[in-house]
């Protein structure tokens, strides 16, 4: 990224409004503290309620906003689930109707978790980025961890993400998780290595374009092997990465099974911690694996938050 007098502008500018939002939180939005009681000791208590905070902006571009789950009786031991909306890098919202299914799906299965759902600015802008959509997600996750307190939270965090926004949740988990926060990871059918240059060679005629036309925007430039794999999970992952849960379609005809089937070889190398399950299904699951794919990734988490 430069260090250009614009991107400082922009970066104190971001700073300020999120110490306004915090600022405004404290003051406006705070829920009542009451003592004693709760599931887990810290700030809350079985007197919270459940509550749902959309559209919370943690930049000053309209798609920097996530919606935050906090669940009822809440209190500074409640895990946090971070969720990445897909498309392609170019596209997708975390409205869109199969994220829903999914948030829906966490708030079933693991009821005691809050869940934010973020929003990220995207290549289809020519000036978004690889860097810009991760500087994106590190702010998402300063805020919530900035905002623990208001939100009765702790700042124990987990991932997952689809299609491309699983490559962005284990991007951040194993390069830009640099505090720690972000424990484990789940990834469902993403790219895990850009440098492939058969499959960047390839037309996707379902995507009706050729797969190059998604990674040069992404990454800013053509086909650069350095670069490339400077913004792949496969290529970042070290022996101290997170646990990582990986899930893909053995039919799927955008994201090919073999990039997660090399991500899984490549943890077992390292030493990482690591579930791998194919589903007989394609690029977004149907509502039955969908579920079965959400229960095992939240007893994976759990699992690794021991």
């Amino acid at each position: 990224m430069t260090h250009n007098s614009f991107h400082i502008k922009f970066v104190f500018a971001t700073g300020l409004f999120i110490l306004l939002t915090s600022w405004l939180l404290i003051s406006c939005t705070k829920d009542p503290v009451t003592h004693g009681g709760g599931n887990g000791g810290g700030n809350g208590s079985p007197a919270l309620t459940q509550r749902t905070i959309s559209d919370t902006a943690y930049g000053t571009d309209p798609l920097q906003k996530m919606d935050i789950f906090l669940p009822a009786a809440r209190n500074a031991s409640t895990k946090v689930v971070v969720f990445i909306h897909g498309g392609a890098w170019e596209s997708g919202n975390k409205n869109d109707g199969e994220y829903v299914q999914v948030i829906n799906l966490i708030k079933q299965k693991w009821p005691e978790a809050a869940i934010a759902n973020i929003n990220y600015r995207l290549t289809s802008n020519p000036a978004i980025h690889c860097d810009e959509i991760m500087d994106d997600i590190s702010n998402a996750v300063n805020f919530i961890v900035a905002n623990k307190n208001n939100f009765f939270i702790s700042d124990t965090l987990v991932m997952m993400g689809a299609s491309a926004g699983a490559h962005l949740a284990m991007l951040y988990t194993y390069k830009y998780n640099t505090n720690n926060y972000v424990k484990s990871v789940a990834d469902f059918f993403g790219p895990a290595k850009l440098s492939d240059w058969d499959w960047y060679n390839s037309y996707n005629i379902f995507l009706g374009k050729a797969i190059k036309d998604l990674f040069i925007p992404l990454n800013g430039a053509p086909w650069n092997v350095a670069l490339y794999d400077s913004n792949s999970p496969y290529s970042v992952a070290t022996s101290q990465s997170k646990p990582t849960i990986i899930f893909h379609g053995t039919a799927d005809l955008i994201v090919p099974l073999y990039q997660s089937q090399w991500m899984q070889g490549r943890l077992n190398t390292l030493g990482v911690p690591n579930e791998y399950h194919e589903y007989f299904d394609g690029h977004g699951f149907n509502p039955s694996n969908t579920a079965d794919a959400v229960n095992k990734a939240i007893v994976f988490f759990k699992q690794h938050l021991q």
